[in-house]
């Protein structure tokens, strides 16, 4: 047998290994770790969802730092005349 008919099969074997064609085309819509597309999706939603809390959460945080500061920084005078402001409201 001639040497060089192998390389054809040879090529053939490589490609069914690297790029998973022929009999193994049957996983491409799956994941790997056995996750679905719709577990994936709810995972997403549940993390956006997370992250929208959180950055509520750091805006409140923020505003009340602010009071803080404008509290502790702001001049006897002027934080008198707000919390008189405050009272009166």
């Amino acid at each position: 047998m001639e040497p060089w008919i192998l390389w054809p099969l040879f090529g053939f074997a490589m490609w069914m290994i690297f790029a998973k064609g022929g009999a193994c085309s049957h996983r491409r819509g799956r994941r790997r770790d056995g996750v679905s597309a719709r577990e994936a999706s709810n995972e997403v939603a549940r993390l956006k969802a997370e992250l929208e809390a959180s950055h509520a959460q750091i805006e409140g945080l923020k505003r009340r730092l602010e009071a803080v500061e404008t509290i502790v920084t702001d001049e006897e005078a002027q934080l008198r005349r707000d919390f008189d402001a405050l009272a009166r409201s």
